[in-house]
């Protein structure tokens, strides 16, 4: 598309978004303001840069050529990326991706030096995940929960670690470091004893967390699961038990939108957490039946997310990052699409007249409510989104898709 034509219709969609009371040069500014963190392990397939990592327990599919073999690959690949998209961002680290061989419990911030030197470079801020998964010391799947007090000692100093570690990158950064909490520990057929294991938990995670941070370098969440492979009747961590456990010790809950039940949206749960303050992370993914790491692409299920954390007035407050990974397609292609994806349906949040929906409903109109909120779904979100790539300098329509095949046939293919 012609520059020339992009400016004309921007001009236009400027106009129209006026009538609806939207100020689009606003929410410009806000979609630079609003950071997305973009998650490394799309660019290897989780594999990280530890010797001993074992890959097969990541259950990543697919076997697309072309993955990232080096840390300066991967970090090329993330630059490459986060060129093609207009909005502001940081970049999201996990534990397997320190580059010096540490014991994992032992791990420290030096295995992330490169990565600090990089980020400042690129003016980016870095958030954490521990990796509590692919190590020897995984009892049967279980980490904090296991039976064994040896296992559990060796995952609670390793979340020590990952703390200590995460604020390290914030004060480097000079940008809040999320350090976000997963562990895949679960059971996969019906315990005899739930209560046991989430004891287990509740112990590990309250020796874990027991350092207090200047939450100026380190925002902690905690993030639950519905179920996984071989946890398909019982996950100790449980959205339940987090949010209980999070709002008890001030601490940030992660909403994954691919970690909960079929048909249930996570863009109803902004409002029922806003009353109360919670940090809330949210992470970005796609559900498909089990699996929960699809690439995000632009849907109704994305557009209500963040539509309703604008609502909820949390939008500008909560710490988004993507998380997905697929190895059965171009993996930059992947990650690319579903940063685009998250943007754009973050630009029509901004956009969207909510000051007009939400006076239609406090005046009891629900007719008006409805015709609004109809109405707004037609408005030219792309002619902005258009605006915004172009601004920025980056390619729009069939030059974005030419860049993309660019990259692979003059980078990737030479790996």
């Amino acid at each position: 598309m012609k520059s020339e034509t992009i400016l004309k219709r921007y001009e236009s969609a400027k106009e129209v978004y006026k009538d609806f009371g939207v100020d689009t040069e606003a929410a410009l500014k806000k979609l630079k303001d609003i950071k997305i963190s973009l998650h490394c392990w799309q660019g290897d397939d989780i594999r990280g840069f530890e010797a001993d990592v074992v890959a097969s327990e990541n259950v990543v599919t697919g076997n697309y050529p072309y993955a990232a073999r080096t840390p300066d690959e991967l970090r090329a690949d993330i630059e490459f990326v986060l060129g093609l998209d207009p909005g502001g961002h940081k970049v999201n680290l996990h534990g397997v991706y320190g580059e010096k061989p540490q014991r994992r419990d032992e791990q420290n911030i030096d295995a992330f030096s490169n990565w600090i030197d990089w980020a400042k470079q690129n003016k980016l801020g870095l958030d954490y995940n521990g990796s509590f998964f692919a190590h020897k010391m995984m009892d049967k799947g279980l980490s904090l929960t296991s039976p064994n007090k040896d296992v559990r000692d060796f995952w609670i100093r390793y979340g020590k670690a990952t703390r200590e570690i995460a604020a390290g990158l914030g004060k480097a950064t000079g940008q809040i470091s999320v350090c976000n909490l997963w562990i895949p520990d679960g059971l996969k057929d019906n315990p005899a004893d739930r209560l046991y294991y989430r004891s287990l938990l509740k112990e590990s995670l309250d020796a874990v967390f027991a350092k207090k941070f200047d939450k100026k370098q380190l925002l902690d969440t905690v993030e639950g699961k519905l179920f996984g492979i071989g946890t398909e009747c019982f996950v100790a961590g449980s959205y339940d038990f987090y949010l209980t456990y999070a709002a008890k010790n001030n601490l940030g809950i992660c909403l994954d939108s691919g970690h909960y039940h079929v048909g249930e949206s996570i863009a109803d749960k902004f409002s029922a957490l806003a009353p109360f303050g919670m940090d809330i992370l949210l992470h970005i993914s796609r559900g498909e039946r089990w699996d929960s790491d699809h690439v995000v692409t632009y849907n109704d299920t994305l557009t209500s997310i963040m539509t309703e954390a604008k609502r909820a007035g949390v939008l500008e407050s909560i710490h988004i990052g993507l998380d997905y990974f697929d190895a059965s397609i171009n993996r930059t292609i992947a990650w690319a699409t579903g940063l685009r994806n998250a943007s754009r349906a973050l630009l029509n949040a901004l956009l969207e007249p909510t000051d007009l929906l939400k006076k239609a409903e406090r005046d009891g109109d629900f007719s008006m409510r409805l015709a609004l909120s109809e109405e707004a779904k037609m408005l030219p979100v792309a002619d902005v989104w258009n605006y915004a790539c172009l601004s920025a300098g980056i390619p729009v329509g069939g030059a974005y898709t030419a860049a993309l095949a660019k990259y692979e046939n003059d980078v990737l293919k030479k790996r």
